[in-house]
């Protein structure tokens, strides 16, 4: 008997006792009628089985010796309702690996097989997906449909593929990954360090990956002064990655005698055809784990980029070859092109309009057409850019993403700036039908960054995309090339995401505002690009004063009323001036969807955090959008988000004691 019709009838035997309190006669004839139908549904059932059965004896009377082979058959054979999953024959071979000898008929498929389910069968397909599970052994289902006045049914058959599993099984744990590991900051350790120190700086790093490799059965080579390959089967990697890559915590405890903490990148590729693609997909998991700040390790297989790690913040490095290297190749990708197209992230801000500008004044220095892609009606900037719009030079630079499409032919080049996520950017359309893609950017590289570009500058320890490209314009052009209103836009960005030069900051920010100052721009008249209206100052004490704390040093404030974003990423830098706290998280409604704006001071990587909603940005600075959300679902997904994070830290500390 099906479990809803034994559902039906207590009830309705239930209902009909009570009846009695009121009324004898009554109560006595709703038990007569559930017995009744009680009755006519055992009948019933009956009569459905003894059609099956009869089927079944059809196919001997039409097919002669066709029923005795299948009820012989070594071949597992069942047949059952389509609709439960009721079985109602079965064969000798099914009984024995089912091991229900007598009571398989009046079974479901789920009592022996828990992740057995029929859509496929509905689908009109004629195998099982995957292996199904049945005690012990795995098999292989194949199934159709039997046409029957019985009930929709279905015919299984069952092919035993333990062995076949099991190797499989053994051949996917034992199948190697190779990993490159890199000393993010060899040459900060190495400078000015004695012989001796170098010594044992080196001999203590290679102490600590030996002891982390030793129970493994890996293999683990220097080839190079600052790396090393690593070759280990995919079980134990699991069991690594389990312990958070230990190894990343064991090596800070290394310093030279300036202070400066040793720290590792690992990039890991696994599940490659062969040895030379899984070798190939750990070079571009390196090349990940250092473009998001190192001291971290990142898993690549074909599908997608694995991280853990990452909690400190990125390394300044000390040169500018690479600004060099790339300012060159962007000149003469300058110069190859018809025209230069400047584009941002969606709903762009100062930093993002002061980067561009900088890549128009190096457009036009060398003579080609240039424009900017902008919302002008979803933009953060709207002050800046109606300061440059002033000027003769940027009549009609400003152009929308539908113009832009126009306009573009297939020399075109297309600068990104301030993003490097396609899903980010002011028009995902635009960056594909481009051809010709440069970006410059300083967040922390995410999963689903923009390939194939022909030129990248990614530097996650840069302050800002402004930084960045203030040092190309160094190599690109003369300073007298660039307009007062252009270092302005730039030095405006740099000052938005520093705080006012208060974080973020390092040796080549400061390098980058003084070339800046020396190019016409003044400060004071920066500064007043940042004066917020009356409207914008309530907000921002209305966003404060919903905060609460969450624990950890972490402040929230949720609203569910439209804020303007400047006044959120001003109200979320304004909370982490209280004494404790150690990261502070806004969130607001726009349209139907909910915008998240994160700020941390150093001790908490809100990339991270915000990256568990589908967001990104960087080590201190980082936002997410939450799309068709309510207030309460934001508030709940946020406040799980931050727990996560907390509970991840806490067991890769555990692990690591």
């Amino acid at each position: 008997m099906q479990q809803g019709n034994a559902l039906f009838y207590a009830a309705f035997l239930l209902f009909a006792a009570w009846g009695m309190y009121f009324s004898i006669p009554y109560g006595l004839i709703g038990i007569a009628v559930c017995v009744i139908l009680r009755v006519v549904a055992l009948r019933s059932e009956s009569e459905r089985k003894q059609r099956v059965r009869g089927l079944m004896e059809n196919i001997e009377i039409e097919g002669g010796e066709v029923r005795l082979a299948v009820t012989k058959s070594p071949l597992p054979t069942v047949v059952a309702l389509a609709t439960t999953g009721e079985i109602v024959w079965a064969n000798d071979s099914f009984a024995e690996i089912s091991g229900q000898f007598a009571g398989a008929r009046h079974m479901r498929m789920t009592e022996l097989a828990p992740t057995f389910e029929t859509r496929w069968l509905i689908e009109g397909k004629s195998e099982f997906p995957g292996e199904l599970r049945m005690g012990r052994n795995a098999y292989h289902v194949f199934g159709s449909m039997i046409p029957s006045g019985a009930g929709q049914m279905m015919m299984l058959h069952f092919i035993d593929c333990t062995e076949f599993v099991h190797l499989r099984d053994e051949a996917e744990t034992r199948y190697p990954a190779i990993a490159v590991i890199a000393i993010d900051n060899y040459e900060e350790l190495m400078k000015n360090a004695t012989d001796s120190e170098k010594s044992d700086i080196l001999a203590g790093i290679d102490k600590r990956l030996s002891a982390w490799t030793k129970d493994c059965g890996a293999v683990l080579r220097k080839y190079d002064r600052d790396k090393y390959i690593f070759i280990i089967e995919n079980a134990e990697l699991d069991k690594l990655a389990a312990r958070k890559f230990a190894v990343l915590q064991d090596v800070r405890s290394i310093q030279n005698h300036e202070g400066i903490v040793a720290t590792l990148s690992i990039g890991i590729g696994k599940d490659g055809d062969t040895l030379a693609e899984s070798y190939q997909y750990a070079g571009l998991a390196i090349d990940m784990a250092l473009s998001r700040g190192g001291d971290q390790a990142v898993i690549k297989n074909r599908y997608v980029f694995e991280f853990y790690g990452g909690l400190s913040e990125e390394v300044e490095k000390r040169t500018k070859v690479k600004s060099r290297v790339v300012a060159n190749a962007l000149s003469q990708l300058i110069r190859d092109s018809s025209q230069v197209l400047v584009m941002g992230h969606r709903n762009s801000d100062m930093d993002a309009i002061g980067a561009a500008a900088g890549m128009v004044c190096a457009a036009r220095v060398k003579g080609k057409p240039v424009h900017v892609v902008v919302d002008q009606n979803h933009t953060m900037a709207t002050e800046l850019i109606e300061r440059l719009k002033t000027l003769p030079e940027y009549k009609d630079v400003f152009i929308g993403a539908e113009d832009a499409m126009v306009r573009c032919d297939y020399n075109t080049l297309l600068i990104v700036v301030d993003v490097n996520r396609p899903g980010y950017v002011e028009s995902e359309a635009l960056l594909q039908s481009i051809n010709k893609v440069a970006v410059i950017d300083h967040h922390r590289r995410a999963a689903d960054y923009i390939e194939n570009a022909v030129v990248s500058l990614h530097e996650p320890y840069a302050s800002s995309a402004s930084e960045l490209v203030s040092e190309l314009l160094q190599y690109l052009v003369p300073t007298s090339g660039i307009l007062t209103g252009e270092a302005e836009a730039m030095l405006a960005g740099i000052y938005l995401d520093t705080k006012g030069f208060s974080t973020r900051t390092g040796v080549r920010t400061f390098e980058a505002a003084a070339y800046l100052r020396r190019a016409g721009a003044e400060a004071s008249d920066v500064k007043r690009l940042f004066q917020s209206s009356f409207d914008q100052y309530m907000e921002r004490q209305k966003l404060i004063s919903s905060a609460r704390d969450c624990g950890q040093g972490v402040i929230f404030a949720v609203t569910d009323e439209e804020v303007d974003r400047v006044a959120a990423a001003q109200a979320a830098d304004e909370l982490l001036s209280i004494i404790g706290t150690r990261a502070s998280v806004v969130a607001f409604r726009r349209g139907a969807d909910m915008v998240v704006s994160a700020r941390a001071s150093g001790q908490v990587n809100v990339q991270l955090l915000m990256e568990r909603l589908g967001g990104g940005g960087n080590h201190s600075a980082a936002g997410a959008q939450l799309p068709n959300t309510t207030p309460e679902e934001a508030d709940r997904l946020i406040t799980e988000a931050i727990r996560g994070y907390f509970a991840d830290q806490e067991s890769g500390e555990a692990e690591n004691e």
